[in-house]
């Protein structure tokens, strides 16, 4: 074109005018080429070259854009010159110049978002920097595990000075506990659970999240915990949710369904079992005339049918069972087995985020029912969630961050499950139910069928909202400010009804019993509010000073104020079937103590930390905090708690720059003195009184109405527990940090405990706990991982260990031992075991006179004189020829000391495979004596089959149980704690195996409007290896009652999830 205009130019004799005229053309050309939009088309990969799905396209400095498809490809229109944004989540973010209609992009991880960033209280620090043991975990812990019942259940045994347990598999009674690297306090001293920077009001409130929602979760374990001063003894724990991001919208759903059968559960004796025990009792006994040993013969002859005494006369006579109405041995059902059986689950979750530069959000919801293995009566729980994220930038300087969550709770169980769950079972062959469905009942054992079918329903119905509203200025390149306003309200309502129970004889002629009757019959309800308010703001000054000196200042102030109510009634001798409370019967409110439950509280705070590096080689760290708590009185109402620690990157030294294999080596130690408000009344050094109404000495015909103390004196002179924390840690990383791990060991120490004092008795009320007992608590925990590629496999292992005990050092108490489950003996760990050491059976005549010779006489262990051959002999512990409470030892503790875990996995071409173990040892559990524990100690009562075969004869001469006897002083002797009764609790199970494939681009083109896909497959709790003898699932409670003694499931979890 530069020609043409030249040769017109020189042909019209206008040579030099026609050349500035190019000149000019050619810049106006120049620009409208500029300004012309081009389609520009490219992919966008990652380092190993695999296409990205949903990647965010924008004009830098416009509105709009663009996301990839399922083969990483994008179009955009745009100018030449202008510069195309590239985000995806856990990736670099990417500028590049449009140069033309062509590009190719490769992303980077963000190793500094995925790794290197940590929540830590109020502000995040690099983890290079960190100095405080902080163990992280993402959101990918809570993918694919089905419905979960609370995000504790998906990291169970696999978080290092985690310790996680569980007491029941019944929906939404679960009762997760948390503890972080054991006890500080013979107390209770839960971790403080700060969601999006508001305080929960305790672990248990977890149970209502989504952990779809939750996008990390940050254990403080140490001094990094004292900036949260009087509520830090028990560590932190820092929940943060999911957030919005830049990029089209993108939707995510997630389902999924889980079958659920019985797991480890004792097996009660079938009737040829009970019987043939029975009569081996009462023989050893030399009582065959016993008419249980009649009943056991004829349970024999007529298993699989029934005597109905209307028609046929009392085999006994007048002699015995004159209160029954027949006798039936139904040999296909027992009262705890038949109970329990298979069911389902199911959990759905649906997101949508987006935003641009300036707005982004999140909307998320779910539901979960979690359905019972328990075969009757109505029991399930049902979780609601609902919760909106948003980030607004304002300007340049302030961004608004919101949060608001709304959760919903409702589960119901049988009233009576406590009843129909014991170890009081009778005789097996007893029917579920009469011929004709109606209750049955057998003297005075009424079916438990009907206790949790007819009983009635015990409901509960929680409600809660969450309000986190965060705002956040960036004042300068030197100093941020942040202010918090949170809002938390929790209301629950409880509605319990016990009916009535009408029972019938088999044939259903007949009544036989009736339990509950109807004045037992109650309608009990009771509501109760908490709402939570919290307002808090800091500033964060951080600056390097000659490029060497980093140093970063927060100095801050919180308020929060937590107020509770609670009310209740009770109707007596109720209308069967109104949904209202109701009754014909006593009204009263429920009687529980009002001032536990109806206070107000509040704490002011001043906190502050200072960090400072030279060089991210040699590190700092002072954290602090002044509480003034309303629980006190004025003087003795505030107090600073403080931590501080140091690190050393040590692989930053000159002298080890070059050794290519060492990617991270820091050493780290920190000590903190950390508070606990555990033990302190809502109103301490306050005296109350209760009114006793028409309940003193008679005055004439009516009874005095007087004034009383609450039984408990105040105290003026109480403070908080003090904790101190001792913390030292090596991080190391190998071969480019593809070998990582922790070593980390641990001291707390508290020395001015709460506990019980003894005032004399004529005072007449109990004396009020004071700061002077001490306790200790020590460990060491650790973790280890490897990552590695081989071909286009990718694989990792990895695992963990904690190890925590305790020692009560001083509490007042005695030092003497007894025998048995004491949860505080001085000198000892909390829930500590004593009891003899058990010297093996007596294996004959000669052996027994030996041993009766020797330790009979003057002996304190309720020795009988009846002593037979097969039961159990002692060691006298202390050589001084007497058996007595001077030879117990120390049995073990029911708390696990130990806690590990294990995992692996590989992925291959979409597909993966991902296992993990997890167990638990150094725990001891003694049940004491029951009807389970010792068989056949009560004729008429059914027993667990853990004894049969594993009875001592002279053919079985090691074996666990004594020959079969109902007498008790036998009974009471052999079973007594001891070293073999004491059982050993370790466990290793196969906590969870996953299966999962994506599905490939190729097949996600042809759906067209799916981004991505997965389906999986998650196995939980198939398979342990336990040294529990009796039945029960390791981790279940020594002294499980009611909802507790559902057994523990095996899960088997089919999902999916799905982006759009």
């Amino acid at each position: 074109m530069k020609h043409s205009l030249l040769s017109l130019c020189v042909l019209a004799g206008m040579a030099a005018p026609c050349q500035t005229a190019m000149a000019v053309s050619g810049q106006k050309l120049a620009t409208l080429m500029q300004q012309q939009q081009i389609e520009v088309k490219g992919t966008v990969v990652d380092n190993t070259g695999e296409p990205l799905i949903g990647v965010s396209v924008q004009i830098v400095g416009k509105q709009g854009g663009v996301v990839t498809d399922i083969d990483g490809n994008f179009a955009i229109k745009c100018e030449q010159g202008q510069q195309l944004k590239f985000s995806y989540i856990g990736f670099t973010d990417q500028v590049q110049k449009v140069n033309g209609p062509a590009m190719k992009v490769v992303m980077g991880e963000d190793k500094q978002t995925l790794q290197e960033v940590v929540v830590v209280g109020y502000g995040v620090q690099k983890k290079e920097s960190l100095t405080g043991a902080v163990t992280v975990i993402d959101s990918k812990a809570f993918q694919e595990k089905g419905g979960l019942s609370s995000p504790l259940q998906a990291l169970q045994g696999q978080v290092p000075g985690v310790m996680i347990s569980r007491s029941s598999s019944a929906p939404g009674d679960e009762s997760w506990g948390l503890n972080l690297r054991g006890a500080s306090s013979m107390n209770s001293t839960e971790p403080l659970v700060v969601i999006d920077g508001v305080a929960a009001n305790s672990v248990s409130e977890m149970r209502l999240l989504n952990p779809d929602d939750i996008e990390s979760i940050n254990f403080l374990k140490d001094g990094s915990a004292a900036i949260y001063g009087s509520r830090a003894a028990g560590g932190v724990v820092l929940i943060t949710t999911k957030k919005g991001k830049e990029g089209k919208l993108q939707i995510n759903y997630s389902g999924s369904a889980t079958f659920k059968t019985v797991g480890l559960m004792p097996e009660l004796c079938n009737i040829d079992q009970w019987a043939d025990g029975v009569q081996a009792a009462l023989r050893n006994d030399n009582n065959t005339s016993n008419v249980w040993y009649t009943y056991a013969e004829l349970a024999k002859k007529y298993k699989g049918g029934y005597i109905d005494l209307e028609q046929t006369a009392n085999p006994f006579g007048q002699s015995a069972f004159t209160d029954v109405k027949d006798f039936v041995f139904d040999n296909n059902v027992d009262w705890l087995g038949s109970l329990f059986g298979d069911t389902w689950s199911t959990n759905h979750s649906l997101a949508l985020a987006g935003g641009n530069d300036k707005n982004s959000y999140r909307i998320s919801g779910s539901f979960l029912y979690d359905g019972s293995t328990l075969q009757y009566g109505n029991n399930n729980n049902k979780r609601y969630n609902i919760r909106w994220n948003n980030s607004n930038k304002l300007n340049s300087i302030f961004t608004l961050e919101s949060s608001i969550a709304y959760s919903r709770q409702e589960q119901v169980a049988p009233t009576l499950v406590g009843a129909a769950l014991t170890t009081s079972m009778p005789m097996p062959g007893l029917p579920l139910t009469a011929r004709d469905g109606q209750p049955y009942a057998w003297g005075t054992w009424g079916s438990p069928v009907a206790k949790l079918s007819m009983g009635g329903d015990n409901k509960l119905s929680v409600r809660s909202l969450n309000i986190s509203e965060t705002l956040k200025a960036h004042i300068t390149d030197w100093l941020d400010a942040n202010v918090n306003v949170g809002y938390n309200t929790s209301e629950a309502r409880r509605r319990k009804v016990q009916n009535a129970i009408t029972y019938y004889n088999y044939t259903g002629t007949a009544q036989t019993l009736q339990d509950p009757t109807q004045e037992k019959s109650y309608f009990q309800q009771t509501s109760s509010r908490t709402d939570f308010y919290s307002i808090s703001g800091f500033l964060n000054a951080h600056k390097t000073f000659a490029k060497l000196h980093n140093t970063s200042l927060t100095l801050g102030a919180q308020y929060e104020l937590k107020d509770m109510e609670l009310f209740g009634a009770n109707y007596t001798d109720i209308l069967k079937g109104l949904d209202v409370i109701n009754g014909n019967g006593t009204l009263t409110l429920t009687n529980d103590d009002i001032r536990k439950y109806n206070y107000r509280n509040a704490i002011m705070s001043y906190f502050g930390r200072l960090n400072y590096d030279f060089d991210s080689k040699y590190l700092l760290e002072f954290n602090g905090r002044y509480d003034g708590s309303s629980k006190f009185l004025p003087q003795n109402r505030w107090a600073f708690f403080w931590g501080t620690s140091i690190g050393w990157r040590i692989n930053e030294e000159s002298f080890l720059k070059d050794v290519k294999w060492l990617s991270n080596l820091k050493l780290r130690a920190s000590y903190a003195e950390m508070g606990s408000q555990s033990g302190i009344d809502n109103y301490d050094g306050y005296q109350f009184y209760n009114l006793h109404t028409l309940n003193g000495a008679y005055v004439g015909n009516d009874k005095l109405t007087y004034i009383a103390t609450n039984g408990k004196f105040a105290s003026t002179t109480r403070q908080w527990e003090r904790i101190k924390n001792y913390n030292v840690a090596l991080d190391f990383g190998f071969l480019n940090n593809h070998l990582t791990g922790t070593v980390e060991a641990f001291l707390k120490k508290n020395d001015n405990m709460l506990v019980a004092i003894t005032y004399p008795a004529i005072l007449g009320d109990a004396a009020p706990t004071a700061n002077s007992g001490k306790f200790k608590d020590w460990g060491f925990e650790g973790s280890i991982n490897y990552s590695g590629r081989v071909g286009e496999v990718d694989y990792h292992v990895g695992g963990n260990i904690t190890f925590t005990r305790n020692e009560l050092t001083d509490f007042g108490g005695t030092s003497v031992l007894k025998s048995g489950y004491t949860s505080t003996q001085q000198g000892y760990s909390l829930n500590s075991i004593f009891g003899l050491r058990y010297g093996g059976k007596i294996q004959n005549e000669e052996q027994l006179k030996a041993y009766l010779n020797k330790y009979y006489a003057n002996n304190g262990i309720g020795m009988p004189s009846n002593l037979r051959v097969g039961d159990n002999m002692y060691c006298d512990e202390n050589g001084d020829g007497v058996l007595d409470y001077r030879d117990y030892i120390y049995l073990g503790s029911d708390s696990p000391e130990i806690s590990y875990s294990f995992n692996a996995g590989a992925s291959w071409k979409g597909i993966d495979f991902n296992i993990v173990f997890q167990g638990s040892a150094n725990r001891f559990v003694y049940r004491g004596i029951d009807a389970w524990t010792v068989p056949f100690r009560s004729l008429y009562m059914n027993t667990t089959t853990s004894s049969l075969g594993n009875t001592w004869s002279v053919d079985n001469p090691n074996a666990y149980y004594a020959p079969y006897t109902t007498d008790d002083n036998i009974v009471k002797y052999n079973y007594q704690a001891n070293s073999q009764t004491a059982q050993d609790g370790r466990y290793i199970r196969l906590k969870n195996i996953t299966v999962g494939y994506n599905l490939p681009a190729q097949v996600l083109k042809k759906i067209g409007f799916v981004n991505a896909a997965r389906i999986y497959f998650t196995g939980e709790d198939l398979w342990e290896s336990t040294k529990i003898h009796d039945g029960w699932d390791p981790e279940a409670k020594r002294n499980a009652s009611g909802t507790q003694r559902y057994p523990f499931t095996r899960n088997f979890t089919f999902g999916m999830n799905l982006t759009f």
